[in-house]
């Protein structure tokens, strides 16, 4: 039956729900599971909530992103920080290339309260794109 879901099975049979195969992000070839890295980031002293995400990279198919909203009474201002918080947890390759903090992912979500990850994407593009020129 298939899902759209990703998982994996351990050696007593039991299944462990990792990602939504959209979701999915292929760095260089690499499969990379947006939860796990918003599961890191959610460890960080400031980060109340995290949505990680792909967006097309000429050179290596897809790139990391990040955003991430403050705890109350907290800031985020330095964003390396957040990414360097990162190296020490994980594989170069799933360091978020851009990381991004918002207010609320409000504008971005169902009226059921799910976050988009395809509006976020779409979001980040257009500002990568403005930017540049």
């Amino acid at each position: 039956m298939k899902t759209g879901d990703l998982g994996v099975m351990d050696e007593d049979g039991y299944i462990y729900y990792r990602s939504r195969q959209k979701e999915m992000i292929i760095v260089g070839g690499i499969n990379v599971y947006p939860v796990e890295i918003e599961n890191f980031l959610l460890e960080h002293p400031n980060i109340a909530e995290a949505q990680v995400f792909g967006i097309p990279d000429e050179r290596y198919g897809e790139v990391v992103c990040a955003w991430v909203k403050a705890k109350p009474n907290t800031k985020i201002d330095n964003i390396e920080e957040v990414r360097q918080f990162l190296v020490a947890k994980t594989a170069f390759f799933k360091v978020p290339k851009h990381v991004k903090v918002i207010e609320s992912f409000l504008p971005y979500m169902t009226p059921t309260g799910k976050v988009q990850k395809f509006k976020l994407t779409e979001a980040m593009i257009k500002e990568l794109s403005k930017s540049s020129t």
